[in-house]
């Protein structure tokens, strides 16, 4: 990256874990987001859903509070996914539109008035590939324009927009999607918007068009990148099991300690994590995500700000171990250390010292973020070496962080 941010993409940096919401008619058959395509249900019989579509359980401003106590910065719903229909009022574009469904009422508008209330950074997405649309297929300017309302009715009516995070690019590659009026139209109207266009599970961290913000890592490893002359931030969206979708046959839950080592890899390169959930028929979030969640949101409270704050740096450190920087403090997240007293259960890769070489500021002290112990340590030139010691029993963090004060 070769320029400094503006200061709404810096922001976006500091928010660094934020939540993604896939719900819309698919959610009723919960069989994942992409259900209608892969079962090849005819438009007609699909469109039959919103009769049932009653968002009974949904209370946004619940679910607000709730992401905020799980550590989360930064919500991003589907408005429109790539099934066509809108949770937010199209203002007569169509009727295939939550207004006109069983709910009966506009659900991005409850969505954005709870993110407002709650201090919450409210994320848009919005497809861009439509299977509802014939246009898409037969007149593509003629759908472009179509999408360009919908997209400019997000702008006008639901307050200041965080972030607009658009997929479905990929489906046309050689097109000509008119992106620039798309953009042209969302920096007027939302000047301190994050643009984000996904890349694609196929094409992860591919830089974009000059105007979007972002670049996107669709699950895997997130890697740092080289901007070409200009700013970009970078997100890794990942979901709790296979399918963005709820899926009722879907056991592949990632358990709290997967998730907390997915959080911290991705903060090592300076990457956002947009980790999804796919709420139930009626909108309310499923039981297991919540838990395993409300786990992270806690180790997160136990790491003294840094995910939030903390930057990549040069630091080198053994193992996975690794260093951030908050631009006052140094945060070491030190890997496999074992519990005290446990050795019949989890021996750990084991404690002892930990050294980091590169070039540091003289340090006053190193503690644990977790407990306040502090913990001695030697510095010279070009090195700090600091004796870690175990988990406390009855404690393990997965990754535990040591902050470094200088002096």
């Amino acid at each position: 990256m070769n320029a400094e941010p503006p200061t709404y993409l810096r922001n976006y940096e500091e928010m660094a874990y934020g939540l993604f919401l896939h719900w819309g008619l698919y959610s009723q058959m919960e069989s994942g987001e992409w259900v209608r395509k892969y079962r090849v249900i005819p438009k007609e019989e699909y469109g039959r859903l919103a009769e049932k579509f009653t968002a009974a359980d949904f209370d946004a401003r619940g679910l607000v509070r709730w992401a905020k106590g799980a550590g989360f910065r930064y919500l991003c719903l589907t408005t429109r996914h790539h099934e066509g229909f809108s949770l937010y009022d199209t203002r007569g574009l169509n009727d295939f539109d939550a207004p006109h469904s069983a709910a009966g009422r506009d659900l991005v508008a409850e969505y954005a008035e709870a993110c407002h209330a709650e201090g919450m950074a409210m994320f848009f997405y919005h497809t861009t590939l439509d299977w509802l649309m014939e246009s898409f297929e037969n007149d593509f300017p003629a759908y472009l324009e179509y999408l360009r309302r919908s997209v400019e009715v997000l702008c006008t009516h639901y307050g200041k927009v965080a972030g607009l995070w658009f997929d479905g690019n990929w489906a046309l590659p050689d097109a000509d999607w008119e992106e620039e009026k798309l953009y042209a139209m969302i920096r007027r109207l939302q000047p301190e918007c994050v643009i984000i266009n996904n890349s694609s599970i196929k094409a992860r961290g591919a830089l974009g068009r000059p105007e979007v913000d972002v670049v996107t890592f669709e699950q895997g490893a997130p890697a740092r990148i080289a901007g070409g002359g200009r700013y970009v931030a970078i997100e890794m969206c990942e979901t709790i099991n296979s399918h963005w979708g709820t899926a009722m046959d879907d056991f592949s839950q990632k358990s709290p300690a997967a998730l907390i080592q997915t959080l911290a890899a991705c903060r090592k390169v300076g990457a956002n994590l947009l980790l999804n959930i796919g709420p139930l028929p009626g909108g309310a979030l499923p039981a297991y995500e919540k838990s395993a969640l409300e786990i992270v949101g806690r180790w997160i409270d136990r790491c003294a700000g840094s995910i939030y704050h903390g930057r990549p740096t040069e630091l080198v450190c053994g193992g996975r171990d690794f260093v951030l920087d908050d631009g006052a403090s140094y945060y070491y997240y030190a890997y496999g250390l074992p519990i005290a007293g446990n050795t019949h259960l989890h021996e750990g890769e084991g404690s002892g010292p930990k050294s980091i070489r590169g070039a540091l500021p003289e340090i006053a002290a190193v503690e644990w973020t977790d407990n306040g112990e502090p913990l001695r340590f030697t510095q010279d030139a070009g090195s700090l070496t600091f004796e870690s010691t175990d988990y406390p029993y009855g404690s393990q963090t997965v990754i535990r962080v040591a902050k470094l004060t200088p002096r």
